[in-house]
């Protein structure tokens, strides 16, 4: 009975999921998050996060299609950011998690502009993760550079 409720609230995964799958999907709905953060989720930050699905995972497009387009849904649906992070956090170390840190900025920085929003959103995500504040600030640095910004 207990792990029927957990399931529910989203405190416990179904013992059905594919944990790389959950990975994929967590990723994919804070990517989501921090992009609507601004209340415009534009082509420039789709596009870009579903080159940060292909590269991070190594998907085909189609795959990272259908895992955004899930992510959509779970993450509009999501009550709290626990549940993504969680999932990321028990399958991912220091760097892994850093990783998706600076996905996070680069679809945040797709067009060439962050939102206060944005920045904070991404500033919880990161502290949700256990990314400091410092790394965090590195990668974005790091990002920008990357891209020219």
């Amino acid at each position: 009975m207990f792990d029927k409720v957990s399931a529910l609230l989203g405190l416990k995964e179904p013992e059905s999921v594919d944990p790389q799958y959950n990975l994929q999907l967590s990723t994919a709905a804070l990517l989501v998050y921090v992009s609507c953060a601004d209340g415009e989720f534009s082509a420039e930050e789709r596009s870009q996060l579903i080159v940060c699905l292909t590269d991070q995972f190594e998907l085909d497009t189609e795959t990272a299609e259908h895992i955004l387009s899930e992510a959509e849904l779970q993450q509009g649906g999501a009550t709290c950011l626990y549940q993504f992070t969680r999932a990321i956090t028990d399958q991912l170390d220091q760097d892994g998690r850093q990783d998706i840190v600076r996905l996070l900025w680069r679809v945040a920085l797709a067009d060439n502009h962050i939102d206060n929003f944005e920045a904070n959103m991404l500033a919880k995500v990161a502290g949700l993760l256990g990314v400091s504040t410092r790394d965090r600030v590195l990668l974005k640095h790091e990002v920008e550079a990357a891209a020219g910004i």
